[in-house]
């Protein structure tokens, strides 16, 4: 499947689903992987960021 056709069936899906995007920048996230979105990686950064925001809270 064409790299076009593939991006465009994950903004289609992403449309319907607007959860899907979050899941999907929360498991690039976490296994590393490179994406090619912009808004994925400010999204994946801004879960990390809240991630520790959250521990440090809890923690005092």
């Amino acid at each position: 499947m064409p790299e076009e056709e593939r991006e465009r069936l994950k903004t289609k899906e992403q449309r319907k689903n607007p959860g899907g995007a979050l899941n999907n920048a929360w498991s690039q996230a976490y296994t590393g992987a490179p994406s090619s979105g912009c808004l994925v990686n400010i999204l994946s950064i801004v879960i990390i960021v809240a991630v520790i925001l959250l521990v440090r809270a809890c923690s005092n």
